[in-house]
């Protein structure tokens, strides 16, 4: 018992020496001298200060609690004499260990992140460091255990009991260890939401007075095809044959309007009947709460659906119309998405429109651009 103590002690020394280290380097990092910094005081995780609270102190506080732990673990499964070599041997490796659990956590980070291509580039360079900082500090724990061992009687007592406290070592130091991965897991993406955040609040705000984006907004996603039988006509205006061109805003008072124009690309013609499939984007890139209707507005007749056809090179045109919005402090129409008729693929186009949540949206069936208003 009076042996598994100071196993303890030396071990707890270890812990709060590495503690100390991690502490004179988050100083040191602010002088002229950072650049000798991991050559005197090697840490593997110099970064976490810049996370913000409790992740800054968390990370390096369960990092000490794990190299104590290890310490703890090797030299009771060691079975015997803390010698100054020993100790020194135990640490090193302590350090070594907990080193790996950090490369653990950043290169499976690395691999959910960026594939395979990347995933082994840090892997064992904390380790390495964790090492290194043992053959440089653990003088100082093994000098311990060399005193303490002085005064210990021999002998560690009944077998049973050794073997229990090595056990219960060896736990310690598995948990700690998986407490510190996922420390670190926590910590990184804590980092990475206040990167955003302070990214978007240094982002100018809006001219339009809507909401600044938010990449933590909740939404849905804006879907790429409605429910439809699309185009079905043996020579229809497939995606093959026309595409859909936008064209600028147009506006008078109180009322907004924008050109659609559905062009022929393919060398014969192609027919088209009934209404494009609209839809909107948000400046989160979310589905912007609009109401699509059929029909006319103040700045376009609606002729109704009719089979159109438009020849080789030519072209259908059709118009949305909505009432001017106030956009101050509102989610607003950031991209439109259209397709040719409902089913078929929609394609998108960056926008700055006054359509905002709630917004109801005309829009007129295709038709000649002769017939056009």
């Amino acid at each position: 018992m009076r042996r598994s103590r100071g196993i303890w002690l030396v071990a707890a020394t270890a812990g709060l020496l590495w503690l100390l280290v991690v502490a004179l380097a988050a100083g040191m990092s602010l002088t002229p001298l950072q650049r000798v910094q991991q050559a005197a005081l090697p840490t593997p995780s110099p970064y976490v200060w810049s996370w913000p609270t409790p992740w800054s102190l968390l990370s390096p506080l369960v990092a000490a609690l794990a190299v104590a732990a290890c310490v703890a673990a090797v030299l009771h499964v060691v079975r015997r004499r803390a010698s100054f070599a020993a100790t020194w041997l135990a640490v090193v490796a302590a350090g070594a260990i907990t080193g790996m659990a950090i490369d653990v956590q950043l290169v499976f980070g690395t691999l959910f992140t960026h594939g395979w291509a990347l995933w082994a580039v840090d892997l064992g360079s904390r380790a390495a460091i964790g090492a290194y900082w043992g053959l440089l500090y653990g003088w100082l724990p093994a000098l311990l255990a060399s005193r303490l061992s002085r005064r210990e009687a021999p002998g560690d007592g009944p077998g049973g009991a050794v073997r229990l406290r090595s056990s219960l070592a060896v736990g310690a130091a598995i948990a700690t260890l998986v407490l510190l991965v996922a420390t670190q897991t926590l910590g990184d993406e804590a980092s990475q939401a206040q990167v955003r955040a302070d990214q978007a609040a240094a982002e100018p705000a809006p001219a339009d007075g809507s909401i600044p984006p938010d990449p933590q907004a909740e939404g849905d996603p804006v879907p790429e095809r409605s429910a439809g039988a699309g185009v079905t006509d043996a020579d229809g205006c497939t995606p093959d044959r026309a595409m859909i061109l936008k064209g600028e805003p147009d506006a008078a008072t109180g009322h907004r309007g924008l050109r659609l124009e559905l062009l022929n690309f393919s060398d014969a013609p192609c027919t088209i009947e009934g209404y494009p499939d609209i839809a909107f984007g948000d400046q989160n890139g979310h589905l912007l709460d609009s109401t699509i209707e059929h029909g006319g507005s103040f700045m376009a007749t609606d002729p109704g659906p009719a089979s159109v056809v438009v020849p080789a090179g030519g072209s259908a045109v059709a118009y949305l119309g909505w009432d001017a919005q106030s956009t101050h402090g509102a989610l607003i129409a950031r991209t439109l998405w259209a397709a040719v008729v409902v089913g078929e693929t929609r394609g998108s186009w960056p926008v700055e429109l006054d359509v905002v949540a709630g917004t109801a949206v005309a829009v007129t069936a295709w038709q000649a651009p002769g017939d056009a208003p």
